[in-house]
């Protein structure tokens, strides 16, 4: 049997009001769903995040070559006092030598602890590092004794 024209021309409004009956339908459907899904009244409850437990990684960083990095300190002069007071002459990194007053910050992390005589207690990150003054041969060491002009 072969389908005469007319008959599939009075077929296709048919089918093709009936694909878009189904479009209506399904969109309506779709639409209904999400708009009238009940809402959660809440939030689910979230991880709590406790408070951060300090990691002390240092037997890592040594196991792998490293060390932590240390400001090079040079003493090029002090003034001591018996209880570890005073002021010290110090290059930080090869720079210019500077005056220091014990409890200054030389850089970031690194602070002058105390000054004894002929050297210097330097606290890195946590570590007190002592640093001795170069003795040179024609330096003076100690006090200078003073004499009077005589009139």
């Amino acid at each position: 049997m072969v389908a005469s024209p007319y008959r599939l021309q009075s077929l296709a409004p048919a089918a093709l009001r009936a694909a878009a009956m189904m479009a209506v339908a399904i969109g309506v459907g779709v639409w209904s769903a999400i708009l009238l899904a009940p809402r959660p009244t809440e939030s689910p409850p979230l991880l709590e995040v406790g408070a951060a437990v300090p990691t002390d990684l240092s037997p890592v960083v040594q196991w792998f070559g490293g060390a932590p990095l240390r400001v090079r300190v040079a003493v090029h002069g002090v003034i001591a006092t018996d209880a570890g007071q005073g002021a010290a002459l110090l290059s930080v990194e090869g720079a210019p030598p500077r005056a220091y007053r014990v409890g200054q910050s030389l850089a970031p992390g690194v602070v002058l602890e105390a000054v004894a005589p002929g050297a210097v207690s330097i606290a890195q990150d946590g570590v007190v590092e002592h640093v001795v003054m170069p003795r040179l041969p024609n330096s003076v060491q100690g006090f200078i004794p003073v004499s009077r002009p005589s009139p």
